[in-house]
């Protein structure tokens, strides 16, 4: 049995308490939209996945309700919303370990 105390002055890391909202379209038809949510779902990274498909028309209306750019994917973080999947993975770095490899020789 492991028994682990936490004091209630201890403070968790912030992105240990966030949940974020990752808005995609069709997994099937953006790989754009994959790529962040297969990372967060590989590294346990916690997430709600809001889908909002490709659709004919006003899809474009649709998506300016959650990102400025009306493009996905795109990752709400409380106020900080992040557009793009490189940006989104790069946010998540800040944040997280594992996200890329910390020696910097195995990034080239």
């Amino acid at each position: 049995m492991i028994l682990l105390l936490i004091s209630p002055t201890a403070k968790l890391p912030e992105a240990s308490l966030t949940m974020y909202q990752l808005h995609i379209a069709n997994k099937n038809y953006s790989s754009w939209s994959l790529r962040p949510w297969v990372l967060m779902t590989a590294l346990d990274i916690p997430f709600t996945e809001q889908l909002t498909p490709f659709s004919a028309g006003a899809v474009q209306n649709a998506f300016k309700a959650f990102s400025p750019t009306a493009k996905v994917p795109c990752l709400v973080d409380d106020n900080q919303v992040v557009w793009d999947s490189l940006a989104i993975i790069e946010y998540l770095a800040e944040r997280h370990r594992g996200v890329w490899p910390e020696a910097s020789t195995a990034r080239t």
